[in-house]
């Protein structure tokens, strides 16, 4: 999507629509506000060219990504950020969740649980820090140094709306106003050469629990899972019937293995080995 005539990324939207933007989100199941624009693995390669996207955004997202997810995700969107653009994330702080520990901070209204329950500041700060599969805890430091790793200069800290792309402040503010507990950081695609590389995906030995993380992003544990990561009713079905609805928008699903041939205008061939990617038509 464009904002005057800059192309903005929303990377992990979930329900979560910002007029201008692409969104991508991977969980089918986030639909409320209709499909997203692309749905994609953030942390694989993304059907956009390179250098071709002014602000790619997330907001409580990158702290459901594990260190690996968040440095290949970082790389990625210095893919196709072009030189002089800008990433910028909204994660919960976990200075923030500390100072309210040490001054015995209690948030009542958070929605307890068996498993999470809500009696005391303690239970509110183990809650913060775990709620919802968060798989890291960030501040301005391990963002920072994640960042510099993967190529980003001029990191700072940001107020809500607060941002170097003029175009979208006023979507950014409405975004970022009401939240609370969070940090803000903006960084920015200079040129330099990221001193790190991606990490390769470790997918299981056994064939069929490899092809169903590979191909459709499911892991089974022999353990018993807090969270079983198993797709909802018809996920299945879903799935394959976008890809066959692919074929007719002008995209064509590619068997290639590493890099996706990339069209103008969002537009891309796909490769399922590379994040198994399924396009809207539109621009």
């Amino acid at each position: 999507m464009q904002n005057n005539n800059q192309k903005l990324v929303y990377m992990g939207c979930g329900h979560h629509r910002m007029a201008g933007f692409c969104h991508v989100e991977i969980n089918i199941g986030k639909n409320k506000s209709g499909p997203p624009d692309i749905l994609a693995d953030m942390t694989e390669q993304l059907p956009l060219e390179d250098n071709s996207v002014d602000l790619v955004y997330s907001r409580a997202t990158l702290e459901h990504l594990t260190y690996r997810e968040l440095i290949n995700n970082f790389l990625e969107c210095q893919r196709i950020l072009k030189t002089g653009g800008y990433l910028r994330a909204v994660v919960p702080s976990f200075d923030l969740f500390i100072k309210e520990y040490e001054n015995k901070i209690y948030w009542p209204d958070l929605k307890g649980s068996p498993d999470f329950p809500n009696e005391n500041y303690v239970d509110s700060f183990v809650f913060n820090a775990l709620y919802h599969d968060h798989y890291y805890l960030h501040n301005f430091d391990t963002l920072a140094r994640a960042l510099r790793k993967t190529g980003f200069d001029n990191v700072v800290e940001c107020g809500p709306g607060e941002t170097n792309v003029k175009s979208a402040s006023h979507e950014l503010l409405e975004a970022e106003i009401a939240r609370h507990g969070e940090i803000i950081i903006e960084a920015k695609k200079t040129g330099r050469e990221p001193e790190i590389e991606k990490y390769a995906p470790v997918y299981p030995k056994n064939q069929f629990k490899k092809i169903l993380a590979k191909y459709f992003n499911i892991k089974i544990s022999s353990y018993k899972k807090r969270k079983p990561m198993f797709p909802q009713r018809g996920w299945f079905r879903e799935k394959i019937k976008n890809i066959r609805k692919n074929k007719s928008n002008n995209f064509i699903i590619s068997g290639s293995h590493g890099q996706a041939d990339r069209q103008p205008r969002w537009e891309s061939r796909l490769d399922l080995s590379a994040g198994e990617a399924v396009v809207r038509g539109r621009d």
